[in-house]
């Protein structure tokens, strides 16, 4: 009888969560987000994302990076909403760390508006010490503070 009850609450409770639950189409809540990503090692990043302006559109965000130790330069981009998915690219003056020195890198972040789950590509024209052109490439998650 116990067992029966049981059953019955989790069934009860299961089908309250899918009524509560955000739906699939859920926007992007502006405000300030912790940047998790294995991309750096000696700062953490936050962003600041509100709705582009003057005209607030919804599919489109306006980010402002700062890291919270000042190892890295900050950047803005603009994040464009298709199909789910949030793109922005920004041109990054210290994306490329070498030994003893920086080098700029042209990168694009790529995150799931309801996961906030995504990629980061990080294109470089040169390589350190002069090397060839490449791409590197991180994962990310948005934390909402």
């Amino acid at each position: 009888m116990k067992s029966l009850k049981a059953l019955t609450a989790a069934v009860m409770l299961a089908a309250a969560a899918t009524l509560v639950a955000p739906p699939a189409s859920a926007m992007m809540v502006w405000g300030n987000y912790d940047l998790l990503t294995n991309r750096y090692n000696r700062a953490s990043w936050v962003w600041f994302i509100t709705p582009c302006n003057p005209h607030k559109e919804p599919d489109c965000a306006d980010v402002s990076a700062i890291s919270r130790l000042k190892f890295y330069y900050e950047y803005d981009g603009i994040a464009h909403l298709k199909d789910g998915r949030y793109t922005m690219t920004v041109d990054v003056p210290d994306g490329l760390q070498c030994p003893g020195h920086v080098m700029p890198t042209h990168e694009t972040y790529i995150w799931d508006e309801v996961s906030l789950a995504g990629t980061i590509e990080s294109v470089y024209d040169v390589g350190c010490f002069g090397g060839p052109p490449g791409t590197q490439f991180w994962t990310f998650a948005l934390r909402r503070l």
